[in-house]
């Protein structure tokens, strides 16, 4: 009787998480995604919670780093920050989509920065100094195909 209750409270938790979860991109008509212009004003309803993605535990010797890497909507973000959750050398990394602002925080005697860059943008995603290859960019969904800086 006990697991049967757990199972049951463990579903309905599960599909309210995973419906209030959703990106622009998880409908086939992408009737709600739009390409991400100016910012928009938050409220208490529009505060989204921030996941730091662990790989290693930091040292003394970490460095974090600021850049911009360039997308549109929660998917890019998942999609960016996931791009460094096993990455040895790097503890955090956080995508902030309202601004484009990149934070990683690293042991840069395991990993250098330009590694970081590259490995987000061998998933499609170009940032300030490194450019996405043309054929991962162009199968990026399409909410998440945000306008390209001009080479």
């Amino acid at each position: 009787m006990k697991k049967y209750i757990f199972l049951t409270l463990f579903a309905v938790m599960s599909f309210t998480i995973s419906a209030t979860a959703q990106s622009c991109c998880s409908s086939k008509e992408k009737t709600g995604c739009t390409k991400k212009s100016a910012p928009e004003e938050t409220s208490s309803a529009n505060v989204e919670a921030k996941v730091n993605l662990v790989s290693t535990v930091s040292s003394n010797t970490d460095k974090t780093e600021k850049f911009t890497v360039y997308g549109n909507c929660g998917m890019c973000e998942k999609t960016i920050e996931n791009s460094l959750k096993d990455v040895e050398g790097v503890s955090e990394a956080d995508w902030d989509k309202d601004t484009d602002e990149m934070t990683v925080t690293f042991n840069p005697d395991v990993i250098t920065l330009d590694t970081i860059k590259q490995k987000i943008a061998d998933v499609g995603y170009d940032s300030d100094t490194h450019r996405a290859k043309a054929e991962v960019y162009n199968s990026l969904p399409g909410c998440c195909q945000y306008e390209r800086p001009k080479d």
